[in-house]
């Protein structure tokens, strides 16, 4: 039986925190401390969205952490500095594999999702999955949510445009619109 609460769903890293050119490697999350670097200015919009009545809840792969590039201690660091800036994000949902490990939870795979709705009393057809990639929103379209893309320099080709609820250019533009919908405001500036 579904649940009676509705939230949003947000990837964290390129959504929450800013994605990193790693010694050549680009657009990929933060591996080092002074690489941390929180998206600002999503203070108001959070917290209408709180409001209004949902819920802020984050899941991201990690499978840096299989591959022994990040520790879960500093995972769980950066995670607290986003708590202390977004103290609206409830919860975290985290997947710590790689591709080969098979395992249910990462994404595409629902079972991040899944496991947000169980512990949070969800209701699919009320929440939004926000993503930077295909993986996140093909996630959000297997349980039924609605969805929004965040289109960035390294994604502006991703095929999940085409299958996406909604495209947006930036993290502040995607909550704008969720919590736009959910008052019914016509739409007379862009999100």
């Amino acid at each position: 039986m579904p649940g009676t609460e509705k939230a949003v769903l947000a990837d964290l890293d390129g959504i929450f925190f800013k994605l990193v050119d790693h010694f050549g490697e680009y657009g990929v999350a933060a591996r080092l401390e002074p690489e941390i670097i929180v998206v600002d200015g999503l203070e108001d919009v959070l917290e209408e969205l709180t409001t209004l009545d949902f819920k802020i809840i984050g899941h991201t792969n990690q499978p840096d952490i299989a591959r022994g590039k990040i520790t879960r201690e500093f995972l769980e660091k950066k995670h607290a500095l986003l708590h202390a800036k977004y103290p609206q994000i409830k919860d975290i949902f985290i997947c710590p594999h790689t591709e080969t490990d098979l395992c249910d939870c990462r994404k595409p795979k629902p079972g991040l999702l899944r496991e947000a709705a169980r512990k949070n009393n969800l209701d699919f057809s009320l929440c939004w999955v926000i993503g930077d990639s295909r993986g996140d929103i093909e996630a959000g379209k297997m349980v039924h949510t609605k969805t929004i893309l965040i289109q960035n320099d390294y994604n502006c080709g991703n095929p999940a445009i085409d299958i996406a609820t909604a495209v947006t250019k930036s993290t502040k533009g995607a909550l704008s619109l969720i919590a736009a919908i959910a008052k019914g405001s016509l739409n007379k500036h862009d999100a």
